[in-house]
């Protein structure tokens, strides 16, 4: 999309997000008014976390198309393997665990966006590769659950549309509870042991307080800080394989803010206990600042943010694709 402005010597009430225009000398306003009207348009991406499409379905239906327009599939081989969110035209947040059997493969990989049911392309549907993948330095670190967190950087950038739109980050110090509604999206199994699904599922599931979930799972060391869980135990409704990197949407102040990364739990068919996350606002200063220090790659890569780790253990976190 793309709008205009006229072109007055003065700051242009209403306009935010630009920075004003010098006030000019009465010589310069004299001249600027001699080719007023005139106008310039520039590019607008749409806001994130504010999809077209608006109402809800119950948990566990098909989600109706451009609801979850930040949604992506990630394809290894031309299977789906892991969910995802849009964070930017260039940029994916899914979970590091996505990639452990496929560090040397990221060729084959894709990542489909504008998607709702995976058999259909639809001509708005879009396909991009991955230029490389940048997993969270303490991945495996503390838990092999820990820190499960990794962005994709494509070789394209994405065409925002209706369809395709970011999902907005939350900072650090978010209130969770004051999220209304949250919700989580994938195309995993419909039950442990079937089978992955084509059509876009979702299902409302509420946050679990912390210490409640150390509680159901036995321990106070098996969900850590960097974890949130959520989920609908009276229904039994929680993620499955295949939503893994999947987000755990929230509604906030009317937006849509990513809480969560879908990462693991005890089996889904288990509903006493929830599905684990990745806790997003845990990780929000290193995804921010990540996604600004990285130049656009031309090479396949895979790597690792290494500003918070030692210099020895650097070459353990790159792996270049030649």
């Amino acid at each position: 999309a793309s709008f205009c402005y006229l072109l007055f010597p003065y700051p242009f009430p209403g306009s935010r997000g630009h920075a004003a225009p010098p006030v000019p000398s009465p010589v310069t306003a004299h001249v600027s008014l001699l080719f007023l009207p005139g106008c310039y348009c520039q590019d607008r991406n749409p806001e994130c976390g504010q999809p077209f499409r608006k109402g809800k379905i119950l948990g566990g239906q098909n989600a109706l198309r451009g609801k979850w327009p930040w949604q992506v599939s990630l394809f290894f081989r031309g299977f789906h393997i892991c969910g995802g969110s849009i964070l930017s035209k260039y940029w994916v947040l899914t979970a590091a665990h996505c990639f452990d059997q496929a560090l040397n493969l990221l060729d084959y990989f894709e990542v489909y966006a504008g998607f709702t049911d995976l058999r259909k392309s639809g001509r708005q549907g879009q396909r991009r590769e991955i230029t490389q993948v940048i997993i969270h330095p303490r991945y495996k670190f503390t838990h092999p659950n820990g820190n499960d967190i990794a962005l994709v950087q494509l070789k394209r950038s994405l065409k925002l549309s209706a369809l395709v739109l970011p999902i907005c980050l939350p900072t650090s110090t978010i209130n969770l509870e004051m999220m209304d509604t949250c919700w989580v999206t994938g195309w995993g199994k419909m039950t442990e042991s079937g089978r992955t699904v084509n059509k876009l599922q979702e299902v409302q599931v509420p946050l679990l307080d912390q210490f409640w979930c150390q509680i159901l799972y036995g321990s106070m060391f098996l969900i850590q800080e960097d974890m949130i869980c959520a989920t609908d135990i009276t229904h039994g409704k929680s993620p499955c394989q295949g939503d893994s990197g999947g987000p755990l949407a929230c509604k906030f102040n009317d937006t849509w803010v990513q809480i969560g990364v879908v990462t693991w739990g005890r089996g889904c068919d288990m509903p006493l206990f929830p599905g684990v996350f990745a806790r997003v606002p845990y990780f929000s200063t290193w995804i921010s600042s990540t996604m600004k220090s990285v130049v656009i790659s031309r090479s396949t890569t895979i790597v690792s943010s290494w500003t918070t780790l030692p210099t020895p253990l650097l070459f353990l976190h790159v792996l270049r694709i030649q």
